[in-house]
């Protein structure tokens, strides 16, 4: 299937915006690649791949990260024909320009390519990352009104683990080129800034998250939390003791509003569940000579009453969860 996504993105006139975000294996193919490079040669398992094994490793980053750039070009274009303005779902194709930064780190990349891949990354964030907060606050029963909410928190802690792994791996002169280390700070500040927007913004459209429980929009919650989470140890670890104590609070606090949003979460879900179960009884369920006579009693009513009929009875949000109409809109 990830071989078949190149074609498929680059042959399919039709895919609009989303569809082609919601494809993400051009980010991880290289750092899939990474991660087996760097486990087969540690000291556990000792393999020597050689030269050779480099080689095919670095080539696999280079295509797919090529791809991602492709990838993200046809997303702008769509998006800017489309009028898809930037929102949560923007940043897969276009943040994770910094993939190249963290895979090329491991597999011994140029300094120059590693930092280029870093500022790409930044500035794409500070492109989508202000509209797409200011669309997420104050157009809550809009945009991005399920699950993919949570990936308000990618493009801060991605890019801050970027910049901390790629710093990490080069010497003393190669680290200018990522700039001084306040530059760390700020990447972090704007990790945390995007883990609480997430959780207020996520609170506030709990309604549409309770009728859409365990959705598959909810990844949009995993790999983030978990880029957030390895955010803050890598700053623990990159700034020492005196940044262990500020991370260890800020890790603290974000627990518990992540533990206390859960359980709103699944309190409201269970009380509207043991509410809707309160109200079904035995004498409420429909019989045949109950049909029949509601139909024939309603095949005189004008169509016109009809629809006021159906459209009374049925609430509006539960019409537009029925028809998909959580994607979020143009404007």
């Amino acid at each position: 299937k990830m071989c078949a996504f190149p074609c498929h993105v680059l042959r399919a006139e039709a895919s609009t915006p989303p569809q082609i975000s919601a494809q993400v294996s051009h980010v991880t193919v290289p750092l899939l690649t990474s991660t087996t490079y760097s486990l087969l040669t540690t000291d556990l398992i000792k393999l020597d791949i050689g030269i050779f094994g480099l080689r095919i490793a670095q080539g696999t980053v280079a295509i797919w990260c090529i791809l991602q750039l492709i990838v993200m070009t046809i997303f702008l274009l769509r998006s800017y024909h489309a009028r898809f303005y930037p929102e949560p779902s923007w940043f897969p194709p276009t943040v994770s320009l910094g993939t190249f930064a963290m895979a090329g780190a491991t597999l011994k990349f140029p300094p120059a390519l590693i930092a280029t891949s870093v500022w790409s990354a930044v500035i794409m964030m500070l492109f989508t990352l202000p509209i797409a907060l200011f669309r997420s606050y104050y157009r809550s029963n809009e945009v991005a009104i399920n699950g993919t909410i949570g990936i308000l928190q990618a493009p801060g802690s991605f890019v801050c683990i970027c910049w901390l792994v790629s710093r990490s791996s080069l010497d003393v002169q190669q680290q200018l080129l990522l700039g001084p280390i306040l530059v760390g700070h700020i990447l972090f500040a704007v990790a945390m800034l995007g883990m609480i927007s997430t959780l207020w913004c996520a609170f506030v459209r709990r309604v549409y998250l309770k009728d859409l429980w365990f959705d598959s929009s909810f990844a949009g919650f995993t790999f983030p939390s978990a880029s957030s989470a390895n955010a803050t140890l890598l700053y623990i670890k990159f700034y020492g003791f005196d940044a262990f104590l500020v991370g260890k609070v800020c890790a603290g606090v974000l627990a518990v509003l992540v533990v206390l949003l859960i359980a709103l979460i699944n309190i409201m879900w269970l009380g509207n569940f043991l509410y809707c179960s309160g109200n079904l009884s035995v004498t409420s369920v429909p019989t045949f000579e109950s049909v029949e006579s509601t139909a024939t009693s309603t095949s005189s009513t004008p169509s016109k009453e009809k629809k006021l009929l159906v459209s009374s009875s049925v609430p509006q949000h539960n019409i537009d969860m029925k028809f998909g109409i959580n994607a979020s809109p143009n404007m």
